[in-house]
């Protein structure tokens, strides 16, 4: 083998050894940069999911020290609506309504 193909030989070998180091960086910075987006999208989660049961708790508790309990039914219709929005509204309407069965009326 010829000096200068000997240095093209080596060349390609480095290069292939570049490539492949740059290839398992990549996938590590992958990897850490996807467990990084999943922790914050699942913290984001965990925060909606705690705003929704916060408000479905305050307009059970509203319903309850206006109208000393809340029927099963009516319980389980509250805890099935997930919308922030419509939470509070509803929670307007448990403090407002005249009587349980006119709040039912609302959901």
């Amino acid at each position: 083998m010829s000096l200068a193909e000997q240095f093209r030989q080596e060349g390609r070998e480095e290069t292939r050894s570049l490539a492949e180091q740059f290839r398992q960086e990549g996938h590590q910075e992958g990897r850490q940069e996807g467990r990084q987006e999943g922790r914050q999208e699942g913290r984001q989660e965990g925060r909606e999911e705690g705003l929704i049961f916060s408000k479905q708790q305050d307009i059970l508790e509203a319903l309850e020290i206006r109208f000393q309990r809340v029927p099963n039914g009516l319980r389980e219709e509250i805890e099935s609506v997930s919308d922030p929005k419509k939470l509070s509204l509803l929670h307007r309407i448990s403090i407002t309504c005249a009587d349980i069965e006119s709040f039912a009326a609302e959901l």
